[in-house]
Order: C-alpha cells, then structure tokens, then sequence
C-alpha cells in the first residue's frame, strides 16, 4: 500500500471514530468544566495529526495512533450498545482498566490524580496515596469479579 493511500486509509479509519464520539459523546451541561469528552478531543487530535503531519510520523507514532484509537472505539462502542453509561467514572475507570491490564498500574496512578483534578478543579488533587488506595481497591474489584481475564493477566 503506497503511503499516500496508507495516511487516506487511517484518515477514514479516524474519521469513523471521531463519527462515533460526536454519537455518544454524553451531554454536559453548559455550567460543566468541559464541553468535549477526553476521548474527543484525544480522537480529533489524532485525526488532525495524521491528515496535517502523516507522512513526518515514524512507524512507531503511527502504531501508537492506531492503539490509542482502538482503545476508544472499544470503549465508545460499548457506549454505542448500552454496556456503559458513558459518565465520567465510567470513562476513567476504562482508561484506568486500560493501563492496569498492560500492568501499568503507575500510569493508571497518574490518570486517576490527573482525572480527579479536572473533576474537582485545579490544585485539588488527590495525594498519591490517595490515588494509590483508590487503583489498589478498583483492581482488587476487577480481580475479585474476574472481568477481562484478569485472573489471567494479574495475580
């Protein structure tokens, strides 16, 4: 596949999730923090990367794009057929299922301050502690429920 029809066939691809955020994109009230979701703008900001800078983009960028997307469309399409809400917690706790699966549990850790800062606003951030206490609890939930394989994947 010639590069040109490479960047027009990852273009469509984004499109389509970008399509698919606008659909199940959850209301937010004008009074919120956030107009646009993070998957959103994560979506639109891959999309314009590979239309604007495809062909300065490394293999490994590419790839990267491509991964970061497939987690949304996973995560959106299950939005799309009701198998979750599409709410705040429900959108942090898949990005946090998301790292610990890969055993990323110091990312998850990040995310979640991260999170909760926008939440709450800035400078009110929880401690590490904290946020380690609330990623040990959410994963020993995961464990305990045997969901996504994680019997498999953490012990």
């Amino acid at each position: 596949m010639a590069s040109s029809n490479k960047k027009e066939w990852m273009y469509e691809k984004l499109q389509r999730l970008l399509k698919l955020c606008k659909t199940t994109e959850p209301d937010i009230k004008p009074t919120d923090d956030h107009l646009f979701s993070s998957f959103s703008s994560e979506a639109y900001q891959m999309t314009a990367n590979v239309a604007v800078n495809y062909d300065e983009l490394t293999d490994e960028e590419i790839a990267d794009i491509m991964r970061r997307a497939n987690i949304i469309w996973k995560y959106r399409r299950k939005v799309f057929n009701g198998d979750v809400d599409g709410s705040f917690q429900s959108q942090l706790e898949y990005q946090i299922e998301n790292k610990l699966q890969k055993g990323n549990k110091i990312e998850a850790i990040k995310i979640y301050r991260k999170e909760m800062e926008k939440l709450n606003g800035k400078g009110i951030i929880p401690t590490l502690q904290e946020s380690k206490d609330w990623v040990d609890n959410f994963e020993s939930g995961l464990k305990a429920r045997n969901l996504t394989g994680w019997g498999k994947r953490l012990k």
